[in-house]
């Protein structure tokens, strides 16, 4: 299921990077956090041992609209489409606008954000994938301009062009689209969540094709699955659940001592409203799940938590039913600012050690021996005293004094 070239490497300088993008609450507006998800993927590297936060900045991007396509290539982050600004009495109509950010930039600001050419049609939510450095976008069109030829559109990052696609011989007629690219294959796999909508687009042929399945578990809205290979991946519901496209077989379980480094409960509703978990393939057998552990309405900061799992080769019972095993490796959380809700995640491989959240933001280490020494190093860094709440009910849920904020769990594979 997974080819052994695809293992990571120490000696590799490229790095695999999830940047976030988030609502801030208050003035509701967007902003980006970058979180590194392969420093670890061996098992052996640092985690945070040492007792340590790291506290991140968000990139704050106020002229960006919000709930677009999100999408990397390359070392650029992009925007498409999203919420028109507000005007009483207009009727409401996605936006056309491009935003483009280069994350080499040494010291980005809400102004290195920059414009590019509008797509044709404004969308809303529109699932968006990257096939070969062309960025697809499908539906996310509401209004007057919802039919058919507008249904799909793609920019091609190296001319600078937008391009309309031909639509699907039927559309989805339910809420709850999603993309998935197929990145081995060359392919593009789009559905709905509350339809039998499910087909295959062949970016090359510009040909779409219905997809036979047999899915036994459902994919959620508000979830989106990570192809490897032929295989999809998605967490739902405090479960890993998988799909092999070519042989139809489904399995579902639990990843091994995830409630270690994550409550449950933060990864059930309601509390997913806020972020439903995202996950992402790192290299070979290794994954990274994205997830908040949200405390309540008093706190204004959350952990984002990074966890690292593995997933075992499969095995055959019965001659049918297929299953795997998979495992936290290692894990780290960030304290991050409680946001009104944070939209998605996208991973770019990028040529840098560091992000531009560890050139910019406040990233800060705590080494603490006692909650009273931990208070003193928060408030030299915050005025706030919600986040020694957060700490304080950090410390009392696990009975302890001292313990690692920065790697809650640690195991070697």
């Amino acid at each position: 299921m997974f080819p052994a070239s695809s293992s990571p490497s120490r000696s590799r300088p490229h790095q695999k990077t999830a940047y976030v993008r988030a609502v801030s609450q208050g003035d509701y507006e967007m902003e980006f956090y970058s979180v590194a998800i392969n420093h670890d993927v061996s098992g052996e590297e640092d985690c945070g041992e040492d007792g340590s936060v790291r506290v991140l900045t968000p990139i704050k991007a106020p002229n960006v609209p919000l709930h677009g396509g999100f999408a990397a290539v390359d070392n650029k982050l992009y925007c498409m489409g999203g919420d028109p600004p507000y005007r009483a009495g207009r009727f409401y109509e996605p936006v056309r606008r491009f935003y483009a950010l280069d994350t080499r930039s040494q010291n980005p600001t809400k102004s290195s954000w920059k414009k590019r050419a509008s797509m044709r049609n404004g969308r809303f939510l529109p699932p968006t994938v990257v096939v070969d450095g062309k960025i697809f976008v499908f539906g996310g069109i509401e209004g007057p301009h919802c039919h058919t030829r507008h249904w799909a559109e793609v920019f091609d990052t190296k001319s600078g062009r937008w391009s309309s696609l031909s639509p699907p011989p039927q559309l989805p007629t339910a809420y709850g689209l999603f993309a998935v690219a197929l990145p081995d294959l060359g392919k593009i796999l789009v559905g709905s969540c509350e339809d039998e909508f499910l087909y295959t687009y062949y970016p090359e042929e510009g040909r779409w094709e219905l997809l036979d399945h047999k899915m036994v578990f459902g994919i959620s809205c508000h979830v989106k699955p990570v192809a490897v290979h032929t295989t999809l991946f998605w967490f739902d519901d405090c479960n890993l659940h998988a799909y092999n496209l070519v042989d139809k077989w489904s399995f579902s379980g639990c990843i091994k001592d995830l409630e270690k480094v994550v409550p449950l409960e933060s990864l059930m509703p309601p509390n997913v409203d806020l972020f439903y978990p995202a996950v992402h393939h790192v290299a070979g057998n290794v994954f990274s799940l994205l997830c908040l552990e949200y405390f309540s309405s008093e706190h204004r900061a959350t952990l984002l938590h990074c966890a690292k799992f593995s997933i075992s080769d499969l095995v055959v019972q019965g001659g049918e039913d297929v299953c795997f095993n998979a495992a936290v490796r290692s894990a780290e959380a960030y304290a991050i600012q409680t946001p009104s809700q944070i939209l998605d995640a996208v991973v770019m491989v990028v040529d840098e050690l560091k992000t531009f959240n560890e050139r910019i933001a406040c990233r800060v280490k705590w080494s603490f021996a006692s909650l009273a020494q931990l208070k003193k190093k928060i408030f030299k860094c915050f005025v706030d005293w919600n986040m020694s709440l957060l700490i304080s009910e950090i410390l009392r849920r696990n009975g302890v004094t001292t313990m690692s904020l920065g790697n809650l769990f640690t195991s070697k594979a």
